[in-house]
This record gives C-alpha cells, sequence and structure tokens, in this order.
C-alpha cells in the first residue's frame, strides 16, 4: 500500500468521528450555498414593490411575471399562475421557478419592513447553523487528527523498544527523535487538515457548481475552462513541494542530531575548548535548515496565488460577458446574475484550499515516509511470546565456532569457541576492538551470530525466549545508564512491587547505602538525566545494587572499574566481589590487576581466541598477555 493509504488506515479507530464530522461538513456546505442565495430575497425586500417581483426562468425568456397583479390576490392565486408558467418550462427552470415561489410565500409578504425582517432573520439563522456545523466538524477532526499523532508517536516507541541494537549503531539518536517528533507532526497532515479538505472542499465546490449550473449552465461551462489549467499548476507544485519536505525532514533531523550531542558531550566540548568550532558546525545546519524551510515555503506560497489569480480570471471573463448580458435582458435577471457571481467566486477559497491541500498531503507524505522506514524495519523478535521460556538459568554459557559481522565483509569475532561452566568468573581480556564487548553482547541475544551457536543450558539462544533469558542476567557496564528518576526506582528497575528493606539491602552490598542516606531526600532523591547529579562511582554502585537485587544467575561485566579514581574503584570492586559470589560471570578488564583470581582467562586479538589459561598461567607461557600485563606494570596501571 502506498504511503499516503497507509496514512489514511491510521484513522480506522476513529471511523465513527470522521462520520459525524462529514456528516457536519455536508451541513455546512448547504448551509453556506442557502446563505448565498439569500441574496436575491435581500436586494428584492429592499428595492423591489410589491406590484413586480422576480420570477426564475429560463435563460432568454423574459425576466419578471407578475406575482402580484392587484393587492387583492391572494398567495395561492399567485402560486396557481406560477404553477401555470412552469409547465412550459424545463426542469431546471422549474427549480428556479419554485425556489422563487417558497421564497415569496415566506419571506416577501407583507410590509416592507416585515419582509426586509424576515430576510435578515433568515440569513442570521443560516449563518448561525452554519457555524456550528463547521466548528463541530473542526473539533472532530481536531480529535482525529491528535488521536493519530499520539498513536504515530506510540508506534514509534514501541518499535524503537523492539529493535536490535545493530539498528541504533546505523542510526543517530538525534534523526530517531526528530522522526518521534517533528516527522510525525507533519505527516498528520495526511489526516487531519488535508483529510478535513479533501472532503469539505469537493462538497462545496459539487453545491456551488450545480446551484451555478441551475442559474445558467452557459456561463458556467465558460467558467470551467480555465480549471484543467489550474490542476496542472497544482500537481506540478506538488511532486516539487515532496522532494523539499524530504530534504527539509532530513536537514531537521541532522540539527536535532547534533543539539542532542552537544547537550550530552558539553563537557567534553568545554575541556576541549572547543564551544566556538560546535558553535559554527551548529549554526551552518541551522542555516541550511533555514533555506530548506524557506526553499520549501516559496514554492508552497506560490501555488494559492497562481490559483486565486486564474480563479479571477475566470470571474473577470463571465462579469464582462454576463453583464453585457444582463444589460440586454437575454440571460437572466439582475439580481440572480449577482447571486451567481457570488457563487462562482465562491468556489474561489475551496478551489485554492484544494491546491494547498495537494501541497500539504506531499509534505505529509515524505515525513511519513521516514516513519515507515523505521515501522517497517524488522523487529529484534517479531513475537515476544514466540521461544523456550527458561523461569531458572543454571549459568552453562558456550559458544561455538562464532562468526559475526556488524558490515558484511569485515568480520568483528572470527570461529570464536569458549565454554564457561556454571558458577565460574571468566574474564576477557585483549586489546580495543579486539571483540570483547561484541562476544559478550552475543550471550543475551542482542546480536545472533553469522555461523555457529551460542549456547545456554544447552539451548541455541536463536531459540529461546529473550525476555525470559534476560530475566536471568545482569549486565553492569562502565557506561552506566541510569533513568531521570528516584535513587530507589533505578535500584529497582525492571522488578515490580519492590520493598524497601530489600532495596537498602542490595545497596549495602553495593556500597550505596550510606551516600544514598546523605542525598537530599535519601532513597526518593531525583537523580536528574542520566544520574548526573551523582558521581561516576556513585552512579556505578547504583548500577550494581540493581543487579544485586535482580539476583541473576549470569552476571556480564563490561569494564566496569576502568573510569573510576582509586577510592570509588575500591568501594565498587568490593561491591563486585560481593555480587559475582555463586553466579556464573564473564568480565571484562583492562586492568589485569583485578582479575588475577578468575577461574580462566581468554585472551582475544582480532576477533580471535589467542590465549586461554588462568593468571599464572598465562604469564609462564608468555605471549601477548603476558605482554599487556608487563606493560601495565611499567606505566604504573596495575
Amino acid at each position: 500500500m502506498n504511503t499516503y493509504g497507509r496514512m489514511l488506515r491510521m484513522i480506522r479507530p476513529y471511523l465513527g468521528q470522521v462520520a459525524l464530522s462529514i456528516v457536519f461538513m455536508v451541513l455546512f456546505s448547504v448551509l453556506s450555498v442557502l446563505s448565498i442565495t439569500m441574496v436575491s430575497p435581500f436586494l428584492k425586500a429592499l428595492f423591489l414593490d410589491d406590484q413586480a417581483q422576480p420570477a426564475l426562468v429560463a435563460e432568454g425568456t423574459p425576466a419578471t411575471v407578475p406575482l402580484n397583479t392587484a393587492a387583492a390576490d391572494s398567495a395561492d392565486a399567485a402560486r396557481a399562475r406560477l404553477q401555470d408558467i412552469q409547465q412550459s418550462l424545463g426542469w431546471v427552470e422549474r427549480i428556479k421557478a419554485e425556489f422563487a415561489v417558497r421564497v415569496q410565500e415566506t419571506l416577501l409578504q407583507g410590509s416592507d419592513e416585515e419582509r426586509l425582517l424576515r430576510v435578515c432573520l433568515a440569513i442570521f439563522f443560516l449563518f448561525l447553523g452554519k457555524n456550528i456545523a463547521g466548528y463541530l466538524q473542526e473539533i472532530l477532526m481536531t480529535y482525529v487528527g491528535q488521536a493519530v499523532i499520539r498513536d504515530l508517536r506510540n508506534l514509534l516507541f514501541v518499535k524503537f523498544t523492539a529493535l536490535p541494537l545493530g539498528f541504533y549503531h546505523r542510526n543517530k539518536a538525534g534523526e530517531l527523535i526528530s522522526r518521534a517528533t517533528n516527522d510525525v507532526l507533519v505527516a498528520q497532515q495526511c489526516v487531519s487538515l488535508s483529510f478535513t479538505k479533501l472532503i469539505k472542499d469537493p462538497i462545496q465546490i459539487v453545491m456551488y457548481l450545480a446551484v451555478a449550473l441551475i442559474l445558467s449552465w452557459k456561463l458556467t461551462v465558460m467558467a470551467a475552462v480555465l480549471l484543467p489549467l489550474s490542476l496542472g499548476v497544482i500537481i506540478r507544485i506538488g511532486k516539487r513541494l515532496r522532494k523539499l519536505s524530504t530534504r527539509q525532514q532530513e536537514q531537521m533531523a541532522d540539527l536535532t542530531s547534533t543539539l542532542q550531542e552537544t547537550v550530552y558531550g558539553i563537557r567534553v566540548i568545554k575541556a576541549f575548548a572547543m564551544e566556538d568550532f560546535e558553535n559554527r558546525k551548529f549554526l551552518a545546519q541551522s542555516q541550511e535548515l533555514f533555506r530548506q524551510i524557506f526553499k520549501f515555503n516559496w514554492v508552497m506560497k506560490l501555488s494559492s496565488p497562481l490559483t486565486e489569480q486564474l480563479s479571477i480570471l475566470v470571474g473577470l471573463v463571465l462579469l464582462w460577458y454576463g453583464g453585457s448580458k444582463v444589460f440586454t435582458g437575454g440571460i437572466m435577471a439582475p439580481d440572480l446574475f449577482v447571486v451567481f457571481l457570488i457563487v462562482v467566486f465562491s468556489m474561489v477559497r475551496p478551489i485554492k484550499s484544494l491546491g494547498q491541500v495537494n501541497n500539504e498531503i506531499q509534505a505529509g507524505m515524505a515525513a511519513a515516509d521516514r516513519i515507515f522506514a523505521v515501522l517497517d524495519t524488522p523487529p529484534e523478535v517479531a513475537d515476544k511470546d514466540a521461544g523456550l521460556k527458561l523461569e531458572r538459568v543454571e549459568g552453562h554459557i558456550e559458544l561455538e565456532h562464532v562468526d559475526f559481522s556488524y558490515v558484511p565483509g569485515e568480520p568483528v569475532l572470527r570461529d570464536v569457541s569458549l565454554t564457561v561452566a556454571q558458577g565460574q568468573i571468566v574474564a576477557l581480556v585483549g586489546s580495543s576492538g579486539s571483540g570483547k564487548s561484541t562476544l559478550i553482547d552475543m550471550i543475551p541475544g542482542f546480536h545472533h551470530p553469522d555461523n555457529g551457536r551460542v549456547l545456554i543450558d544447552g539451548h541455541d539462544v536463536r531459540e529461546l525466549n529473550l525476555a525470559s533469558l534476560r530475566r536471568n542476567m545482569g549486565i553492569v557496564t562502565q557506561e552506566v545508564i541510569l533513568f531521570h528518576d528516584t535513587v530507589f526506582n533505578n535500584i529497582a528497575y525492571g522488578l515490580r512491587d519492590m520493598d524497601q528493606e530489600r532495596v537498602e539491602a542490595a545497596a549495602r552490598a553495593a556500597n550505596a547505602h550510606d551516600f544514598i542516606l546523605r542525598l537530599p531526600q535519601g532513597y526518593r532523591t531525583i537523580i536528574g538525566d542520566r544520574g548526573l547529579k551523582l558521581s561516576g562511582g556513585q552512579r556505578q554502585r547504583i548500577s550494581i545494587a540493581r543487579a544485586i537485587l535482580k539476583n541473576p544467575p549470569i552476571l556480564l561485566l563490561d569494564e566496569a572499574t576502568s573510569a573510576l579514581d582509586t577510592e570509588s574503584e575500591q568501594l565498587v570492586q568490593e561491591a563486585i566481589d560481593r555480587l559475582v559470589r555463586h553466579r556464573t560471570t564473564i568480565v571484562i578488564a583492562h586492568r589485569l590487576s583485578t582479575i588475577q583470581n578468575v577461574d580462566r582467562i581468554f585472551m582475544l586479538e582480532a576477533g580471535r581466541i589467542v590465549q586461554t589459561g588462568t593468571h599464572a598461567e598465562l604469564l609462564a607461557a608468555g605471549g601477548r598477555y603476558k605482554e599487556l600485563y608487563e606493560m601495565q606494570f611499567q606505566g604504573g596501571k596495575a
């Protein structure tokens, strides 16, 4: 299904509101037309006497027929005479004549003041009904439009949480945020404002056209001569706008990414005195966005005056031709010609609006394309309930001849095989880029191998229910992820109905309880975006407390102490020592002195395991591990 069709499907849950809105659109259009037709009775009430009221007759026939030939004539007699005249007219002229007699009977009886009062009251109530119908229609479609925005935003967020980590390696965070905010607002035009106009404006055009045809089909045909030219201009501008809108959305995404990176990296920016560089980069992107937006609006705004000018040209031709015919009495009565002109010129606004609708739809579809590109990305798991569910993991881990690459042809892991028995503590060491973090990410199923298998308790990870697997794992990384929430909620993250006593016990085991009590509201203190109100060591201990509270049988530690000062490292290491007891643990460490007592060490280089053994065995064997160890001692890092 094309993009616009997919956007229209978003309104299915709100078809009731849409249907009711269409009812009010039709009512609005009917009352708009009736309001215009009141011009003729108004002119009659003001300028014509009781003895000669104009009748609506066929084009080319006399313009007036006496409806009240004498003061004593009754309304029934007038209707009888009009019915006699109608027998000689066509069906269109009979409609006009019937309308004339209805107006005569309901509005144009009595004295001049009475007639004028009735016409004024009729106009007032017609406009009142029209405005109420228009307001209700707008409110209903606003509800639908905002509901679609909400639904799209919700779909994107749920999709973000379902996508694999590889997706986030390929896309910038700021661009994804832009799609969930700016793009959603732009795409919503396809189903709210544009959707409204695509129904309401054609209804109005059809009704105005019907009245114009009834009044004079010849003049109406003349009015339609330039319509194809107008439509051609609108279509060409719309195609151009879609391309420009795509560029605009992409530039907005780049600007959002730069803004996000600046906010998150402000400490580094200031530390390297790079404020001017970042300012120049942002200002250049801002200028380019301004240029794209201005170009888009320049083209979009052009369609409106072009459409209006073409419509005015049609109206002026009609005014000249029709006016000359009125003078000779050969086309219609003067008051009806005035009504005809008002009807024709009233069509300018909805026709002009339809031109803008195409522009808005093209811009909205460009944004919708970017949204659906995310929604169509295959999720990490097609069915969250699929796969074997593990209620309790024993902790046996095995990798069998695993190959993996983020980019085809550029392998990160090559024929990796290792075994970790239940309750063992093993370490992964190696140079940066050797594949340590990627290997750890394979265990909870963040990535799946291109070749080979990753086994947990003898089960291939690809055959397991990932949610049940990950509930049995604890992960502590160098880059601690905390949320803008309380200390309590960050420690108990993912665990329901957790009591204060158990949270405090986990915090004590993580050497975090004492500093938490010193916070302004203790465990109820909001720690700020990404926990920035805490030091690095404090954030790390909160993360360890979270893992202790979860009490997982498998623990993955990714350089958990490498970025800490000596005092914080000691506190965190003590907490880790408590955490790893009686668990299967895989540790990534750059400081080799922290892993001297682990059960087994795997040395990785260029995605391969090149050495295996205990700390003492690897030192005795020499090779790359011994080189790294001696380099750290010589550098004072051991």
